[in-house]
């Protein structure tokens, strides 16, 4: 009775059994990382919510009300404790202390307040892609916890983003 309904889904959609578990495994090949591929993520991480960090003083300045640069304060302040899991993390996974950033070169920021906005927003949007990926492979709660806080966090930073934007003039 019900492999008629299935039938009756495929012939309707188009496609059967076999093409969609080979669509299946060939998008879940790039979700799937290892843990070692996880410990580099983690590491580049570091170095990225530095950089968003310094950025995001930049997009601080170039706000034209305080209630602004109160909303880009608390990401930037969020990109710190980010820093902080993250090196926590490095560090059990590791047992090596990452070396703590002394950036202090010049970001190629656009002067744009609004076109900084936008870089921002899709910086967010790349970096959830990118804790879903690690998330995948942490062998325990804590981890896995922490780094669903970060990953909720850049949800709602870029949701602050998409506030600042449309209020952009």
């Amino acid at each position: 009775m019900y492999s008629d309904y299935y039938n009756m889904y495929n012939q309707y959609y188009g496609f059967n059994d076999q093409n969609y578990r080979s669509n299946e495994n060939q998008t879940s090949n790039e979700e799937i990382i290892t843990l070692n591929q996880a410990i580099d993520l983690i590491r580049q991480s570091v170095e990225n919510e530095k950089e968003d960090e310094m950025f995001y003083d930049t997009i601080i300045k170039q706000a034209p009300t305080e209630k602004e640069k109160d909303i880009i304060r608390s990401i930037r302040d969020d990109e710190k404790k980010h820093n902080q899991i993250l090196r926590k993390l490095y560090y059990e996974f590791t047992g090596q202390i990452l070396p703590v950033d002394t950036l202090a070169n010049e970001l190629n920021n656009i002067m744009d307040y609004k076109l900084n906005l936008e870089k921002a927003l899709f910086g967010e949007l790349d970096a959830v892609v990118k804790y879903r990926k690690i998330m995948g492979t942490m062998p325990s709660g804590s981890s896995y916890t922490l780094l669903m806080s970060i990953m909720t966090d850049e949800l709602r930073h870029a949701n602050k983003y998409n506030f600042l934007i449309h209020n952009a003039k």
